[in-house]
Order: C-alpha cells, then structure tokens, then sequence
C-alpha cells in the first residue's frame, strides 16, 4: 500500500515537470513566432506594402493604424513605450499624423490635472485605510481580526494597481510631452 501511494505522488510529480517543460516549449515557440513577424513588419514598411504592414501590426500589437503611422511609430526610439500606451488607454491617446497626443477630453490639462489628483487621494485613502486596518487588528480577537483581514487584502491589492496607474499616467505624460522623433 506504501509503495502505491510513493508511485502516485511520483507519477504526480513526473506529470507536473512535463506540464511545465511543454509550457516552456511552448512560450519560447510564441517569442520565435513573434520576432519573425517582428522582421516581417520591418521589410514590409521597408518595402512600402501598406496593407501587410497594417496586418502584421495588427497581429503583433492589436491596434489598426494607417501606414503612416505604422512606419512613424516603428521609427521613433520609444515606439515599444508608445505601443504599450495605445494598447493600455486606448481612449485617452492617439497616434495620428506622425503624433503621439491625448485625445477627446484628455487633451483639455484641467482633465488630465483632475484625473491625477482624484487617483492620488484615491490612493491615498486606500492606504488610509488599510493601515488603519492593520492597527486595529492588534485591539480585536478572532473572527473580528478576520473580518478586518479580509478588508485589508483588497484594499492592499487596489492600492498597488492605483500606484501602478499614475506611474502609467506619469508615463504617457513623458510620452506626451516630449517632441523626440
């Protein structure tokens, strides 16, 4: 009956190995697939083919763009920045005529200053209140410590996603700003 159970947790770890070795495989196969259509794209806008330019950016990135700024935005030194921009806050920026600028009411700086403020407090008050949590899960006992723990992990979890978000923001700010071609 030992040797049984010793066998199963064997087999179990040998099924476990092979998962993670075709996962690996599988991961390195996309990332060939991905540069070769990033060398694709490259001799199309070098070849002036439009269309097969449009589609392997819209294969490779997700985003439907006219040539123009395709070959723009593949030229520019902070193209891999811009594209992650685009794909995050589709709403927000745009790249059109060669320019990476906000768009519809982001273009207004009182939006873009109201939207930053309101993500700090809102960060702020996340972090208010879990630290306030954590205290009083010192005074509590028992399923009252729980229940605050419960509230503290999604507060925790939010609190980074926001941190993340004006770091994003501060980043399509850079983007915005800066003429580089």
């Amino acid at each position: 009956m030992e040797s049984f159970n010793i066998f199963n947790v064997l087999a179990g770890i040998a099924s476990i190995m092979g998962a993670v070795a075709v996962y690996q495989f599988k991961i390195s196969q996309s990332k060939k697939a991905r540069a070769d259509l990033l060398l694709q794209l490259d001799d199309s806008i070098a070849q002036n083919k439009r269309h097969s330019a449009g589609e392997l950016f819209y294969l490779l990135h997700g985003l439907r763009m006219n040539f123009e700024d395709i070959e723009a935005i593949c030229g520019d030194s902070r193209s891999s920045k811009i594209v992650y921009a685009l794909r995050k806050t589709p709403g927000v920026v745009t790249h059109v005529d060669g320019r990476f600028r906000y768009n519809g009411m982001f273009e207004k700086a009182w939006v873009r200053k109201v939207n930053k403020i309101l993500m700090k407090v809102l960060a702020y008050a996340m972090a208010a209140i879990a630290l306030t949590s954590i205290i009083l899960m010192g005074f509590l006992e028992g399923t009252q410590a729980l229940a605050l723990l419960i509230v503290v992990a999604p507060l925790a979890a939010f609190f980074g996603m926001q941190v993340k978000d004006i770091q994003h923001d501060n980043m399509v700010e850079g983007l915005v700003g800066s003429d580089e071609p």
